[in-house]
């Protein structure tokens, strides 16, 4: 591992052994679906994992606060009341069945074969959304509070992450992503950026400004910043009031945090839940 560390980063890395009992290794790995991933460390590992592309060595040291703001908020609650979100085939197909006519007409643009391959992107990127935003924005806002000397790293973080983000917003986009999943995912990322934006003093939202999914993202931004409990069972209630929002409630349901795959750990589980 050839990572740079700066001194908050030292200091949060303390933190988590101190509190999960657990240190975290470090494995680059290029072909990462987000910028950083994270594997908690379950009863039976020597450590947590966290998997980073190289391309993001300039703001690593945001992406591994983050993510270790999660090991935090997740340790900080009672192990009873640990429970994490997960997703499996049977949820998948039928998510996927209550859109198949938005699907069906994608077919005029797509093969069959296109849309087999880019249906999995749609349906994961959607309840990576859903499962993740509400404690990222509690994390970014405790980064920005608590960090100052991240703040520079931490807005060309997601100053990077919103370009990604806009890239929804174009007729090509749009054309080729069922309206349900793209209806959903703006309205999300509107009241992700119109949050943080508002907290760092940054405008994120101004590419927005003529879409139709500015009404649902500010509705969503005033009940997450209305009674957000700050802590891990807080997130998991919040995540549940988005996905309700949006009508995808059973899309994904939870289960205990020890309660996860065999391969769990293991680089081929990389893209499973945290």
């Amino acid at each position: 591992m050839d990572i740079q560390f700066i001194d908050p980063v030292l200091e949060v890395l303390e933190e988590v052994k101190s509190i999960t009992g657990k240190g975290i290794e470090f494995i680059q790995k290029e072909n990462l679906p987000t910028y950083a991933a994270l594997q908690m460390a379950r009863i039976n590992m020597p450590s947590h994992l966290i998997y980073y592309k190289k391309e993001h060595d300039e703001i690593i040291n945001h992406l591994i606060v983050h993510e270790c703001g999660h090991l935090l908020r997740t340790f900080k609650c009672p192990e009873n009341l640990r429970l994490i979100p997960y997703s499996n085939q049977r949820l998948k197909y039928d998510a996927l069945k209550k859109i198949e006519n938005e699907i069906e007409g994608i077919k005029k643009i797509l093969s069959e074969d296109q849309i087999a391959h880019i249906i999995n992107l749609w349906y994961d990127g959607l309840i990576r959304q859903v499962t993740n935003f509400p404690p990222d924005i509690m994390i970014e806002k405790w980064i920005y509070n608590q960090f100052p000397m991240l703040r520079s790293l931490q807005l060309k973080s997601i100053k990077k992450q919103h370009a990604d983000s806009v890239s929804g917003l174009t007729e090509i986009v749009r054309k080729i992503t069922p309206y349900t999943i793209l209806f959903a995912s703006n309205v999300m990322n509107y009241a992700f950026f119109r949050i943080l934006g508002l907290h760092i003093g940054q405008n994120f939202t101004r590419q927005y400004s003529s879409t139709s999914y500015i009404g649902k993202g500010k509705e969503l931004a005033a009940i997450t910043e209305k009674d957000y409990i700050n802590s891990h069972e807080g997130d998991n209630i919040m995540i549940e009031k988005w996905a309700n929002y949006l009508n995808i409630s059973d899309w994904f349901k939870w289960r205990d945090f020890e309660d996860v795959p065999p391969d769990y750990g293991k680089e081929t589980s990389v893209n499973n839940s945290k």
